[in-house]
């Protein structure tokens, strides 16, 4: 077990600073000297107080995620494809949908000539569902960054056999951004949106990436790291730098964090 002021994260292109107000406890010690688990109530059982916490977290979680999937996507800049995949069916069953997506990674394997690397994410398309008289959901489709290299789009939809392939090349790092900022933001939208109006089933993931992306490097120093100096010595490279609260489930503050960032 120890204790850290400071966490360096590093992501290949960019570095994190973040120090602590309050010492952060660490180690396998922490949950064997806890008299009890925390009993976790099932959503199902929850009041509508406890309802609507549960969904502010839900929504700040997957928000978080969103920032790290736009943060490992630029640390990947092999992923050279934008696609979107859309059903020719009105498909509405989110395991039906998702069986179509894993069965087309399956083709695309046995196509590709290197280990497949992907960042998917899943929307309803709503307009569609609602000509179609759906009054709750939509029907699915799927927004992905892969690492394809030129493949001919007419192979890609044989592989896909569901509907159209929308495929475009990415270039550049602003490119890769624009392109993860672009099928993140209906992500987030689609999360804030479900959970808002009841539509939201836990047991279903707003998205999926392969396990062969390289993602963030952590380390942490037990002393309180100063910021001024890290933003004089990398003045020049310097992204942004701001300040955050850790709050527990009943919204009390429980650390205050400062933080840089900076290209390396």
């Amino acid at each position: 077990m120890g204790v850290y002021r400071t966490k360096v994260t590093d992501y290949g292109y960019k570095r994190k600073v973040a120090v602590y107000s309050r010492s952060i406890k660490y180690g396998d010690d922490l949950e064997g000297n806890t008299p009890e688990k925390h009993f976790r109530q099932s959503y199902e059982d929850m009041n509508v107080f406890k309802k609507q916490k549960s969904d502010e977290r839900r929504i700040r979680y997957y928000q978080h995620k969103v920032i790290e999937l736009i943060e490992t996507a630029m640390m990947n800049d092999d992923l050279d494809r934008a696609l979107t995949l859309t059903f020719r069916e009105s498909i509405t069953s989110y395991d039906y949908a998702l069986a179509k997506w894993q069965l087309f990674l399956k083709r695309l394997r046995h196509i590709c000539n290197q280990p497949l690397k992907y960042i998917c994410v899943w929307e309803y398309q709503r307009a569609r569902g609602r000509k179609e008289g759906l009054e709750v959901g939509g029907v699915f489709h799927f927004h992905a960054l892969m690492n394809l290299g030129f493949m001919e789009h007419s192979l890609l939809e044989r592989t896909w056999k569901q509907g159209y392939v929308w495929i475009e090349k990415i270039t550049g790092n602003r490119s890769r951004e624009n392109a993860i900022r672009y099928i993140t933001k209906y992500c987030t939208k689609e999360i804030v949106y479900r959970v808002q109006h009841g539509e939201d089933r836990r047991g279903q993931r707003f998205f999926f990436t392969s396990n062969n992306l390289l993602k963030p490097v952590s380390y942490v120093i037990p002393e309180r790291t100063d910021l001024e100096n890290v933003i004089i010595e990398n003045l020049e490279r310097m992204i942004k730098d701001g300040t955050y609260d850790l709050k527990d489930e009943t919204g009390h503050v429980m650390n205050h964090v400062e933080y840089v960032e900076y290209r390396t």
